[in-house]
């Protein structure tokens, strides 16, 4: 069974029945659902999946007031009325300092439910450190995708109230200037990649692959972008999702398996071209920017590169709003932050925020300043 198909039957089988029971006053008053991490959540969980985090577990939204009136109460009921297993799967969790996440409990008497009870405005700004909808550039900039991610796939169970659902709905995606802003970066990203020929011509095989490795990663979060889908923040799930895209993947995904384990490192940077060549094809098509070209490569490119992609990143950046164009920081968090850690938390990736809205810069006007 899968993990969001337990969720939604433990809901509606067990917990409600609680509800509709203890709690009348409730009744079409709040949300139910399972968001958030966890395999389950994006519908990738199997065998593997089920030694942390994941059994018969789901979310309530309730309003800010019924959350203060009922929340400590509904939480003590479900741990004291919820049955020890649902479905053969035990309902109580306890933390696993190895693990460092939640594990099935060896027994009820040494663990606690998994229905976390909170309320929309709560939730956001315990997930995303957020206290309004009306968020600002660098707010957007700040929130990995994967925490976007996390918000817009699993499965909302009820929801008669439509807080939540609007929530969803309100981040299906980036806005449209953020979007491009991320495309450019992501377009500056891939333009080193004649440095993969250039190390293979000096002998440097493991500069030269490590290079490779990097430059693919950056063409499948390139795809992602194109195809307007959130990208995954943990490699596990890049190659599952990244088959699911609508556009490009089918093309591109085989050049860049290829392109991974040929031994001639020139035909790898080929079949990087191809699949770089299509991306470019996709944006155009797209029209988000004014007509660009294929440039020829730059003299600096050291003849490791067949053409440039720069007048995509031009017409990209000429697209983007004079506060964009003038930001410091190059693309958004998940695309220059590569530790987990601080990409998982609020309390982390909120700490970012003043690098996009800080532009002081160290003043270069002195005797030798631009030479160093």
């Amino acid at each position: 069974m899968k993990g969001l198909e337990l969720a939604e039957s433990f809901f509606f089988h067990a917990v409600l029945p609680i509800i509709e029971r203890e709690f009348p006053q409730l009744e079409d008053r709040y949300a139910a659902g399972l968001l958030g991490y966890g395999s389950d959540v994006l519908g990738h969980d199997d065998e593997w999946s089920r030694d942390h985090e994941w059994g018969p577990r789901c979310i309530l939204w309730l309003d800010e007031r019924d959350y203060v009136r009922y929340a400590e109460r509904l939480n003590m009921v479900l741990n004291e009325q919820l049955p020890a297993s649902f479905r053969d799967y035990a309902t109580r969790f306890c933390f696993d300092e190895e693990a460092g996440c939640l594990v099935p409990a060896p027994s009820p008497e040494e663990g606690f439910h998994h229905v976390a009870i909170t309320n929309v405005v709560r939730y956001l700004e315990l997930q995303y450190g957020l206290t309004s909808l009306e968020l600002t550039p660098s707010d957007w900039l700040c929130i990995p995708e994967q925490k976007l991610l996390e918000l817009t796939r699993g499965r909302i169970f009820v929801d008669p109230v439509g807080d939540i659902t609007a929530v969803r709905e309100e981040f299906a995606y980036l806005p449209d200037d953020i979007w491009r802003y991320k495309l450019f970066y992501a377009w500056e990203k891939i333009k080193d990649y004649d440095v993969v020929g250039l190390c293979a011509a000096r002998g440097d095989t493991l500069s030269a692959r490590m290079m490779l490795y990097k430059v693919v990663e950056h063409v499948v979060r390139l795809t992602f972008l194109l195809n307007r889908a959130y990208c995954p923040g943990t490699m596990k799930w890049f190659s599952r999702e990244f088959y699911a895209l609508p556009r490009l993947a089918g093309e591109i995904g085989p050049r860049l398996e290829s392109c991974l384990v040929l031994d001639d490192l020139g035909q790898s940077v080929l079949l990087l071209e191809e699949a770089l060549s299509l991306l470019f094809e996709e944006q155009r098509s797209l029209e988000i920017t004014r007509p660009c070209q294929l440039l020829p490569p730059s003299v600096y490119s050291r003849g490791q590169m067949s053409v440039s992609f720069a007048d995509v990143q031009a017409a990209l950046r000429e697209s983007l709003p004079p506060e964009l164009q003038d930001c410091d920081t190059p693309g958004a968090i998940d695309q220059w932050v590569t530790n987990d850690d601080l990409l998982l938390f609020p309390d982390n990736f909120r700490k970012f925020k003043p690098v996009y809205q800080d532009n002081e810069k160290i003043p270069r006007d002195d005797v030798g300043d631009l030479l160093l």
